[in-house]
């Protein structure tokens, strides 16, 4: 699932992550697992807002997709060069 909000903070991806969350407990899922790029302040925020915490830097993956993909940008989110995944997680109670 992938989030661009047009309208930031109106509690849209709130919802969706709450969702599908809820989705995930029912069949009896007990993590939920997120990347971000180094870049994305904003999704880092959200993400530990909800709970989320980070798990992995995986260093390099950006640049690596790069070379199979050349129109992954250089220069992301406030001028931050992309190198970088975050890998983040949340454990979900047990229903």
């Amino acid at each position: 699932m992938s989030l661009n909000s047009v309208e930031p903070n109106q509690g849209i991806g709130t919802k969706l992550m709450a969702a599908a969350e809820a989705r995930a407990q029912a069949t009896g899922l007990t993590k939920m697992v997120t990347t971000t790029t180094n870049d994305n302040l904003a999704a880092m925020r959200f993400y530990q807002k909800h709970g989320y915490r980070f798990a992995k830097v995986i260093r390099g993956s950006v640049d690596t997709a790069r070379t199979l993909k050349p129109t992954v940008p250089e220069i992301g989110n406030d001028g931050i060069p992309i190198h970088d995944e975050l890998l983040m997680n949340k454990d979900l109670p047990r229903l």
